[in-house]
């Protein structure tokens, strides 16, 4: 419940020869400050007058105010990470688009010259590209970092089987993803990358 803030008596005294006149009094007293009280003081008397004390910030304010722009902070910070990884997913698209250059089969048609010339401007756009840094990266504790380089490894580990058996890098591979969906899973799951 809300109580109304304190206030406190300040005896005003007027020196007899000076004329009446309206004064703006300011005091402050325990984290408290009156605004523009107005205060009559006359020459023939002093007159005790009552001074009302608000608190100069309220806590709840303040906290208000800090939740608030938090708030706003945290939009900010995800819309910041969010065009960093779109920026990642571009860099990476143009590094593929330049590496796949001279891996083009109408490259043969054109003269050697021109192939010089398009094979080194491709080279110098890959190197700039390459030269631009964007890192978005997430927060882990120790245990959780060392559950994704254990997932890393087992992804790798499919990936080199790729070359020896393809079919079964394949089912090894869709074993992983239903793991990552268990309560909609499409066939069998792998149970020790699901406890990573």
């Amino acid at each position: 419940m809300m109580t109304s803030p304190p206030s406190i008596n300040f005896p005003i005294a007027r020196p007899a020869n000076s004329s009446s006149v309206n004064h703006l009094f300011e005091g402050e007293q325990d984290g408290y400050i009156n605004h523009s009280h107005q205060i009559v003081m006359n020459s023939s008397n002093s007159r005790t007058v009552p001074v009302q004390l608000i608190r100069k910030t309220s806590v709840d304010d303040f906290n208000e105010r800090m939740i608030g722009m938090l708030d706003q902070v945290e939009k900010r910070v995800e819309q910041l990470r969010e065009s960093a990884g779109q920026l990642e997913q571009e860099k990476e698209s143009l590094i593929n688009m330049l590496g796949n250059v001279n891996l083009d089969s109408e490259m043969l048609r054109l003269g050697q010259g021109d192939r010089d010339d398009i094979s080194a401007t491709a080279s110098r756009l890959l190197n700039r590209c390459k030269a631009v840094e964007v890192v978005v990266n997430t927060p882990r504790n120790a245990e959780q970092t060392q559950a994704l380089n254990n997932v890393n490894n087992l992804i790798e580990a499919a990936i080199n089987k790729m070359k020896e058996d393809l079919n079964n890098a394949k089912e090894a591979m869709k074993r992983f993803l239903n793991a990552c969906s268990p309560d909609l899973p499409d066939g069998p799951i792998d149970q020790r990358f699901q406890a990573q």
